[in-house]
């Protein structure tokens, strides 16, 4: 019943929000049982996620009934529902309630030498985990493909595939690139033999990308999976090029170093294409220079289309 109020927008169904979240908002206004039980929960939330009802009943210096009334009233079904519950919202979470997770680095100078030992570790560990065959085998379906489709859904993944449309549409490719899970399953619900389909995720687990290449690949188009290997993603993709990304960053507020080897793998691919394809393209690419130099005056330095 609860999961139905929230469905059809009950004014009365509780919020979406973390348990840690929704106790500390309602703290204030909780009665005496409750703010006892709360504030022996959030004062050690790692220890309260192991807790028995008994336990916590003591620390709180209340009744059992009164725990177990303190889970209902935070939308639980009972104490065993709310400890499975906090402690979801605590491992997804815990980053950010941590002093430990703070950042040692607070000047423009410390902070330059953080990011920039970030970003050489995710290059080095790319280029460690180059597959050449696999770029190999991508680069034949682009270069003979109809159409290009390059997808990504989050933050770095989807403006990485903005960015392989970027680099491919410059090679004569006819390469588009959307981060919206309704086109990306409509465009794969279309496709048709010699589209090719090119994704990236650092998960591998977006839902939105494994059933688009699931579609894909029945309507006979070939699916280029820059991703983890071994997750659902990975298993669908013709042909797979590995990256597993670094673990989610511990200071939580920088960027994603991700993006990185992911940009890497990208540059691998455009630049492999671009020699295969450079006698096709070459006049039209003097054609862009033409154009760009009407618009911005000439210089020696400029790529073609940045």
């Amino acid at each position: 019943m609860k999961k139905q109020r929230l469905e059809t927008g009950d004014p009365k169904a509780l919020p979406p929000l973390s348990l840690i979240d929704r106790m500390r908002q309602q703290l204030p206004t909780m009665k005496r049982a409750d703010k006892a039980v709360a504030d022996a929960l959030l004062e050690n939330i790692d220890a309260a996620t192991r807790s028995s009802v008994k336990a916590l009943a003591g620390r709180a210096g209340v009744s059992e009934p009164s725990v177990i009334r303190f889970a209902r009233h935070m939308g639980c079904d009972g104490f065993s529902d709310f400890k499975i519950r906090l402690a979801q919202d605590y491992a997804i979470g815990r980053m950010y309630l941590s002093a430990d997770y703070q950042h040692p680095a607070n000047t423009g100078s410390d902070v330059a030498g953080h990011v920039y030992e970030a970003t050489s570790q995710a290059l080095a560990s790319a280029f460690a985990q180059r597959d050449p065959e696999a770029l190999e085998r991508a680069a034949d379906l682009i270069d003979g493909s109809r159409r290009i489709f390059c997808f990504g859904v989050g933050g770095s993944s989807a403006n990485v595939a903005a960015e392989a449309e970027n680099r491919l549409f410059r090679l004569d490719l006819a390469a588009s690139a959307t981060a919206d899970a309704y086109k990306q399953r409509i465009t794969a619900a279309t496709a048709g033999k010699n589209d090719v389909f090119l994704m990236f995720s650092v998960t591998g687990r977006p839902r939105s990308l494994i059933e688009s290449a699931r579609s894909a690949k029945q309507c006979g188009a070939s699916i280029i999976a820059v991703t983890a290997g071994g997750t659902p993603l990975a298993m669908e993709a013709d042909v797979l090029i590995p990256l597993v990304a670094f673990d989610e960053e511990k200071f939580f507020y920088m960027p994603n170093r991700g993006r990185y080897g992911q940009l890497f793998i990208l540059d691998c691919l455009a630049t492999l294409l671009g020699g295969r394809r450079m006698k096709h393209i070459s006049s039209k690419l003097w054609n862009a220079r033409t154009m760009l130099a009407d618009l911005n005056g000439e210089s020696e330095n400029q790529p073609v289309g940045d």
